[in-house]
């Protein structure tokens, strides 16, 4: 599925700046790679092998909204019908989401933690070789 949405997509090149790294170990990123990404406040780190990859931050609170009709529906499914029983149900799923969601994260990472394969080696392992 990852092989066949990368053949329809048209290659990008990678775009290459300095950064600096102060002795305080702050980094600072280029004025046009900071617009681009329209970046403030926390960003997230990834570190891969030697690479280290910069991204958006977003938190999970501000992105649970995609998951509401989910939430809505396994409600549903449970056999809610008074009104202000299924709000109060909703609105404590709705808050409890992004705990589960990063309980989810930390036991991945554990796991990923202890996979010494490559990306590549991943990739491979999951969709073949070509």
């Amino acid at each position: 599925m990852i092989k066949e949405k990368l053949l329809k997509e048209p290659l990008r090149m990678s775009e290459v700046r300095l950064g600096k790294i102060t002795s305080k170990r702050q980094l600072t990123i280029p004025k046009d790679f900071y617009d681009k990404l329209n970046l403030s406040g926390n960003v997230e780190l990834i570190l891969e092998g030697d690479c280290l990859k910069v991204s958006k931050f977003q938190r999970i609170e501000e992105s649970n909204s995609d998951y509401a009709d989910l939430v809505l529906k396994s409600i549903l499914d449970e056999g809610f019908t008074n009104k202000e029983d299924l709000l109060t149900e909703f609105r404590l799923r709705m808050n409890l989401l992004p705990l589960a969601v990063k309980d989810m994260v930390a036991d991945v990472r554990k796991q990923v933690a202890k996979d010494k394969r490559s990306s590549d080696q991943i990739d491979r392992d999951l969709f073949g070789e070509d």
